[in-house]
C-alpha cells in the first residue's frame, strides 16, 4: 500500500512538474514574439571594410527585441547621418551599425563631445532661451524633435492676437551645454534644468526663429521621436476659435480618436 502510494505521488509530482515546464517555456515563447518588443534596427546588407564610405545598398532593416539592441545602435530616423561616412572599423554582415563604428564626431548628429560635429551640412546651430513652462518642464534632450509655436498680435491691423506653429519636427542639439543625442545617452544628464535649448536649423529657419523670438516668447512641443512627419493644414489659432461651437468640436472628435489609438497601442 505504502509503495502504491509512493507511485501515486511520485506521479503527481511529475504531471505538476511537465505541467510547469510547459507553463514556462510557452511565458518565454510570448515573451519573444510579443511583437510590440520589437524595434528596427540598422544592419549592415554585407560585410563593410573599414575606411569605405556608407551607402544605402549596404545597409538593411531588422527587428530586435528591445533587450537585445546596443545601446548605442542607429536608428532608422539617423540613417542618412552615415551615408557617406567611413565606419573605423570593419563590420560584418547581419551586425547592427554603431556610433562607436564611427570616429568621435565623424558623424553628423550622432555621439560627438563638440556640438559643431552635430550640424549637419547647409544647417546652423541657433540657441533660444527657454523655462520650464516652454520648454515641456525641462524634460527635452539632445535628439529630440520639437514643434515651435508662438502667439502674435498684429499692431494696427486690426486682426486679433493668433497662435502659429511656425516650424516643425526642429532637431535638438544640446541643452544648455549638454551635447549629444538619443544614441549616447551618457553624455546627457538627467533630472536637470537648463535655461536653453540649441536647434539644428536651416538658414532660412535660423531668420524666422530669429524674427519671432524678438516678438513673443517662443513655446517648443515636445514630439514621439518617431514621429517627425509634418503637417500643412495646422490652422492658426485665435479668440473665434475658443468660443466657436464647431471648432471645439472637430478637435474634441480627433482627441477621441487619439485617445483610441493611444488605448490600443498600450494594450
Amino acid at each position: 500500500m505504502d509503495k502504491k502510494k509512493a507511485m501515486i505521488f511520485a506521479i503527481i509530482v511529475a504531471v505538476i512538474g511537465v505541467i510547469l515546464v510547459q507553463l514556462y517555456i510557452m511565458g518565454e515563447k510570448k515573451k519573444y514574439t510579443d511583437e510590440t518588443k520589437l524595434v528596427k534596427v540598422i544592419v549592415a546588407k554585407k560585410n563593410i571594410a573599414a575606411g569605405t564610405p556608407i551607402e544605402r545598398s549596404m545597409l538593411t532593416v531588422k527587428k530586435y527585441f528591445r533587450e537585445f539592441v546596443p545601446k548605442d545602435a542607429v536608428s532608422v530616423r539617423d540613417v542618412t547621418r552615415i551615408l557617406g561616412v567611413p565606419p573605423k572599423v570593419d563590420i560584418k554582415k547581419g551586425e547592427p551599425i554603431l556610433a562607436s563604428h564611427f570616429r568621435e564626431g565623424g558623424v553628423a548628429g550622432l555621439s560627438t563631445k563638440f556640438l559643431s560635429g552635430a550640424i549637419l551640412p547647409g544647417e546652423r546651430a541657433i540657441t533660444v532661451r527657454v523655462d520650464e513652462e516652454s520648454g515641456v518642464a525641462g524634460l527635452i534632450r539632445p535628439g529630440d524633435y520639437v514643434d515651435i509655436l508662438g502667439t502674435f498680435t498684429k499692431i494696427g491691423g486690426g486682426v486679433a492676437s493668433q497662435t502659429v506653429t511656425i516650424l516643425q519636427s526642429v532637431p535638438v542639439l544640446a541643452i544648455g551645454s549638454q551635447v549629444g543625442t538619443t544614441l549616447n545617452k551618457k553624455n546627457v544628464r538627467t533630472g536637470r534644468s537648463y535655461r536653453t535649448i540649441t536647434l539644428s536649423v536651416t538658414p532660412e529657419e535660423a531668420e524666422l526663429i530669429e524674427f519671432a523670438r524678438r516678438k513673443t516668447k517662443l513655446v517648443f512641443v515636445l514630439r514621439n521621436p518617431e514621429d517627425t512627419k509634418t503637417k500643412e493644414d495646422i490652422k492658426k489659432v485665435s479668440f473665434s476659435s475658443i468660443f466657436s461651437g464647431d471648432t471645439l468640436k472637430q478637435l474634441q472628435k480627433k482627441r477621441n480618436q487619439m485617445n483610441k489609438k493611444r488605448i490600443e497601442i498600450l494594450k
